[in-house]
């Protein structure tokens, strides 16, 4: 059970990127990013539990309790299966589902949404005007998937701008919320009271 855990923690660090880095300039705490990457390694685990294949064919992020998911899997029961394993996991406030039932893509596609989101990721990286470290951008079939907290709708526009002028992309999806949003108070309260009980 710990070699197993030990493997989703790694493969999740991995793929996520180092949480040290960039928690002190988000705008979550470093206890609510704490609790997000727990949550990602729990689903993790969880969806190697039922299949290697479902966790590589499944890309997941967590965001103050909402979890999105998107790839591609092969049938309409193993994409419910996603949301029900991301649903089982204490805490989540949201679940969005962005799985496509479809042939699993192959190495070449892999490699198209990683150029993208590293396209994605320097032309956040270079506009001094956003907060580059509350964004995370995911490709999944050359649809990018933008998650985070904008400072304001400026800053969210010129995120979705610098995402829709990369050519390769077919289109961008914004899952991001403003910083004073209503909703990002209401699943930390929640997860507050479930915490306390």
């Amino acid at each position: 059970m710990l070699k197993r855990y030990m493997v989703v923690m790694t493969a999740t660090l991995s793929l996520g990127g180092c949480l040290g880095v960039q928690v002190n300039s988000q705008e979550r705490s470093f206890f609510t990013a704490l609790d997000d990457l727990n949550m990602q390694i729990e689903l993790n685990a969880r969806l190697i539990g039922e299949s290697g294949a479902l966790f590589a064919n499944v890309n997941s992020t967590v965001i103050e309790g909402r979890i999105h998911v998107s790839g591609t899997v092969p049938s309409p029961d193993q994409r419910i299966l996603v949301t029900r394993i991301a649903w089982s996991i204490p805490r989540v406030t949201e679940v969005v589902n962005d799985i496509e039932v479809t042939i699993a893509t192959g190495l070449a596609d892999t490699a198209i949404d990683r150029w993208i989101t590293a396209q994605v990721r320097s032309l956040i990286l270079s506009d001094i005007s956003v907060r580059d470290s509350n964004y995370t951008i995911d490709t999944e079939s050359a649809v990018v998937y933008i998650h985070g907290i904008a400072q304001d709708h400026a800053e969210l526009e010129r995120v979705l701008v610098h995402a829709r002028s990369v050519s390769q992309a077919k289109r961008v999806v914004n899952y991001a919320l403003l910083k004073d949003d209503p909703r990002r108070f209401s699943a930390a309260a929640q997860r507050v009271a479930v915490t306390q009980q």
